[in-house]
């Protein structure tokens, strides 16, 4: 196991600070299995087929301890292994399949996810260290087997009412975009780089070949209450030498109806490139367990230097209301780009159903011109320990000048929390 440059400061402080009185001690984890199946009309690849499926174990350990007034410890550690299924069932890892090392691609990953002080005085917390992030631009994905996370130090303060301010830099981050993985299969999103790797923003990898961009982020944030049942957020991040971009978003909800609008820009450090902007809405309703929702989102043309609108750390995933389960933020962020989604859940204690159509038009894209997806999902927990998660996945693409196809994707995602 390594630890980054950033890691290492931070667990000595930890192990200094343990030498004291320590308390409060919790301690937790988790063991997750995922497995996906999948197939196009235009391949030879059954589902359920060695070939076609992606699958991963994960096993999750952290400590959370109470180490002065005021000042909090949290140590978290994650353990990837793909438990020898390559050899006949799983074609591919899930996650953290980018940026690995010769030889290595299946070897088992151990990484510390998370090694961070929390200290609070007054209405300010400072949090310094690796930890997760919720932000609209830059934030933790959990979907996957794992989970990207930042060496960062966080500053939020409640001294104004109704309002919480946040100041942030990160200085480098696991995330990982598609793998170009080993097997040469459709290239799979993976969430975090090969072993938990940490790099800076701007980096670039091809295969085991990884490039450190060594470049750092600050992010600013207002998230404000100005009335009853209405909050707004508002953001400002600047990528050194790589963008600098701004996200605004509002929801008011009155009885039991909800009203929601985004609005995004990025404009990145190159004369060449046009500015990125997003925009979306959304209205919902929700009836005793009946809740639906519907939403639009369009983008400005740009050009082919305009950046795509996604979570900075993996350009995969947003917090666009559009975004569906493949046709994600990738997607629906590109340049010249219109989708919609309509979206039911119904909850049947302890399980809930949803099923969502969503339909991305990418007018100036060389690949994909429109792609409609139907996602059916069911989700249950069990005796607050087990959690199930089902999806069934149907995509029907049009391309520009590639063969039209459609996709089928089981995934299947079981985990115990202990």
């Amino acid at each position: 196991m390594k630890l980054s440059r950033g890691t290492a400061p931070f667990l000595a402080l930890l192990l200094a600070t343990a030498t004291y009185a320590v308390e409060n001690v919790k301690v937790d984890g988790e063991a997750k299995l995922w497995y996906q199946t999948g197939n196009k009309s235009i391949d030879s690849f059954d589902m359920f087929r060695q070939e076609s499926t992606v699958g991963q174990a994960a096993l999750e350990l952290g400590v959370k301890a109470d180490l002065y007034s005021g000042l909090k410890g949290n140590v978290r550690g994650i353990v990837l292994d793909s438990l020898g299924l390559q050899d006949d069932y799983i074609q591919d890892i899930s996650s953290a399949g980018a940026g690995y090392e010769h030889g290595s691609y299946y070897k088992t990953q151990i990484w510390i996810s998370e090694a961070n002080l929390d200290y609070k005085i007054s209405n300010t917390s400072v949090i310094a260290g690796r930890q997760t992030l919720n932000t609209p631009l830059l934030f933790t994905e959990r979907w996957n087997a794992s989970y990207n996370t930042f060496d960062a130090v966080v500053v939020i303060n409640n001294d104004i009412p109704k309002t919480t301010l946040v100041a942030g830099y990160v200085a480098q981050h696991n995330g990982g975009a598609h793998a170009g993985n080993a097997t040469e299969i459709v290239a799979f999103p993976s969430t975090t780089m090969h072993s938990g790797e940490f790099y800076g923003f701007g980096s670039t990898y091809n295969g085991s070949r990884v490039t450190d961009g060594e470049k750092g982020a600050y992010f600013f944030g207002a998230m404000v209450k100005p009335i009853d049942k209405l909050v707004a957020n508002l953001w400002y991040y600047d990528v050194n030498s790589i963008h600098k971009a701004y996200w605004v978003d509002a929801e008011y909800k009155i009885s039991n109806l909800i009203f929601g609008v985004q609005n995004s820009g990025i404009d990145r450090a190159l004369s060449s490139a046009d500015d990125a902007m997003i925009t979306a809405a959304m209205v919902g309703c929700t009836i005793d367990k009946l809740s639906v929702d519907v939403a639009y989102s369009t983008t400005d043309e740009g050009n082919a230097g305009t950046a795509t609108i996604v979570n900075t750390a993996t350009g995969d995933k947003s917090k666009v209301y559009t975004q569906s389960v493949f046709q994600d933020g990738a997607m629906v962020g590109t340049r010249d780009t219109t989708a919609w989604r309509v979206n039911a859940g119904y909850k049947f204690d302890p399980v809930k159903l949803s099923a969502s159509v969503q339909n991305t038009k990418q007018d100036s894209s060389t690949s994909m011109k429109e792609g409609t997806e139907f996602d059916l999902i069911a989700t249950a927990n069990i005796a607050k320990l087990v959690d199930l998660t089902g999806m069934y996945i149907h995509r029907d693409v049009d391309m520009k000048t590639a063969r039209d196809f459609q996709q089928n994707a089981v995934r299947l995602i079981a985990s115990v929390k202990f």
